[in-house]
């Protein structure tokens, strides 16, 4: 099996048309997507004292991952999450704090090895303070939505109108965080739901924009929601052990909607983030942070899941945060901060040619349900 894109050599812009195309044995299936590269942000805008609340993240991811990969927390994975080749059939990529992470031969997908039990995952983002007032700070959160969940709505509702042909009526959204999306649905006058199992989260989430999420696991209640338009995962299946489980799971929901679709905001591993911190080990608070993302795509890691759970790729939007990342890695290593603190503008235009460019680290990838 494999996975080839046809895209323009010349002209190329924001937005472009491309050929997907799946092949296996004889058999060749093409897909067409619209591809959207670059979301322009200033980063540093929504950060106050970066470079000391850096210093400090470095040093606790530093000590809490290499103590969670020890080898009496970890489990190992057998198969590759995506496709379930044989975990021998790998190949080492980078280590980082103890976590392996290695491609599969046969769909290119990236992951670690041994992974912390399932009872310390969901430890981690039940109680980690840490992690969860990375998103529930009230002083930043109408910036946070403005800023990011906004852009998102504006995504998704112009994918969603031109497949379908109408707006969505409902969105759930699962792993909501403390809300940022599910709010700016409502504001749009959507009806939207959201599931989070964090419960510091959700507190959040009713203390700031009164909105009651939903704390039960999306996999034991996904029926109560059978119907919805569009099911959103922004942030959430890298975070998990069995990511084709949540897809099936979400297939089961938007199949029984007129006008389905599901949505994913994914780690990619070819980016300039993925190249600078394979240098850069001993500093990593994101992207290949093995408590946070025990897994990376590839484009086409992330086509042959959806298509294994019966989704064919519709849009990808590409944008990132390479240049910010590879700035704070230089930093860290001279010392000499200025050229990562005072270049906000720089960055966001920079980035932009990364994301033009397709290296960025992250890909958002929509989804429309078809049957075998």
């Amino acid at each position: 099996m494999k996975w080839m894109r046809m895209t323009p050599m010349s002209e190329k812009g924001e937005r472009n048309k491309e050929q997907w195309i799946r092949t296996e044995d004889e058999s060749a299936k093409q897909f067409d997507v619209e591809t959207y590269l670059g979301k322009k942000t200033d980063l540093l805008a929504l950060k106050k004292n970066i470079v000391e609340k850096l210093k400090k993240n470095q040093a606790y991811y530093k000590e809490s991952r290499t103590e969670i990969y020890k080898p009496e927390n970890t489990e190992p994975v057998s198969a590759c999450p995506v496709c379930d080749e044989s975990s021998k059939n790998t190949e080492t990529k980078v280590n980082i704090y103890g976590a392996k992470y290695a491609m599969c031969k046969s769909c290119t997908h990236v992951y670690v090895l041994e992974r912390p039990s399932k009872s310390a995952i969901e430890g981690f983002y039940l109680n980690d303070i840490t992690y969860a007032a990375t998103y529930t700070d009230k002083k930043a959160a109408e910036s946070r939505l403005n800023a990011i969940a906004v852009p998102w709505l504006k995504w998704t509702m112009e994918v969603f109108e031109k497949a379908h042909g109408r707006k969505p009526e409902r969105i759930l959204d699962v792993g909501s965080g403390a809300g940022h999306f599910v709010e700016a649905c409502r504001r749009e006058g959507l009806k939207a739901d959201g599931i989070e199992l964090s419960q510091s989260s959700r507190d959040f989430s009713k203390e700031i924009w009164d909105i009651e999420l939903d704390g039960r696991d999306f996999l034991k209640v996904g029926k109560d929601y059978n119907g919805y338009d569009i099911v959103t995962f922004w942030g959430l299946l890298e975070h998990t052990p069995n990511p084709s489980a949540i897809l099936e799971k979400a297939y089961d929901i938007v199949s029984r909607s007129d006008a389905g679709m599901v949505i994913s905001k994914l780690p990619r591993w070819n980016s300039l983030s993925s190249a600078i911190q394979q240098l850069s080990t001993d500093t990593v608070i994101r992207h290949l942070d093995p408590m946070g993302h025990i897994m990376a795509f590839t484009d086409a890691s992330a086509s042959e899941l959806y298509y294994r759970n019966r989704f064919r790729p519709a849009a990808a939007w590409y944008y990132g945060m390479d240049v910010y990342e590879t700035l704070m890695q230089i930093s860290t290593k001279t010392e000499a901060y200025d050229a990562f603190t005072k270049t906000g503008p720089i960055q966001m235009e920079l980035q932009q040619f990364v994301d033009e460019n397709i290296f960025s680290d992250g890909i958002t990838l929509a989804g429309i349900p078809f049957n075998n």
